[in-house]
């Protein structure tokens, strides 16, 4: 059976009735949101202070802190400003390391071999227990000072800048190790030591 052909009228109809339904619909969203925003800004206006802080958009807190890298001798460490957001203890240890492995914006030279990662950071009884990825020991060019410089740029860093960690001891994998690289004990948690800081 032959379906009947709509007159074309009737099919220009249709699809204005149709366009007429969506720019409706369009324009009902736009009105709804210009009025939400001009009720935000009309309460802000009135009862900001009296508003739930949550409700309104902060800017985050900043802190400053020191990250030690390597000077050019590369037998001391300087230290390099940076900002990091407030926040809990381990939150801002994670901050200030992943930083200090990014490594130096300025003239700096980095002390953590390329391809090292922070796995992980726990607090107890003021020892800050960092564990690093394999990379720190596997990648580490050697030498005396080198050695030093890496263990220190992390114990300084942190000892230096967050007052309720007195000690850190460094774990590899999730265990404790003798040494990074032959020459510095890190079995044990280590205070800072301003011997190798300048400047």
């Amino acid at each position: 059976m032959a379906k009947k052909k709509i007159p074309s009228s009737q099919k220009q109809q249709r699809l204005r009735k149709k366009r007429g339904i969506a720019g409706g619909a369009i324009l009902t969203v736009i009105i709804t949101a210009l009025l939400t925003v001009a009720l935000g800004i009309y309460l802000l206006t009135k009862y900001g202070e009296k508003l739930p802080t949550f409700l309104i958009l902060q800017r985050p807190e900043i802190k400053i802190i020191n990250l030690y890298f390597s000077n050019d001798e590369g037998i001391a460490l300087n230290a390099e400003k940076r900002k990091i957001v407030k926040g809990g203890l381990v939150k801002e240890i994670k901050q200030s390391l992943d930083a200090l492995i990014n490594g130096p914006k300025g003239r700096l030279i980095s002390t953590i071999p390329n391809g090292t990662r922070l796995l992980d950071v726990e607090i107890k009884e003021e020892v800050a227990f960092l564990n690093f990825s394999k990379e720190i020991s596997e990648k580490h060019p050697g030498g005396s000072y080198a050695e030093a410089q890496t263990v220190y740029s992390i114990v300084n860093t942190i000892t230096l800048n967050f007052q309720e960690v007195k000690r850190v001891q460094l774990l590899i994998q999730g265990k404790k190790a003798k040494t990074l690289a032959g020459h510095i004990d890190i079995s044990f948690p280590l205070g800072y030591n301003k011997d190798f800081i300048k400047g």
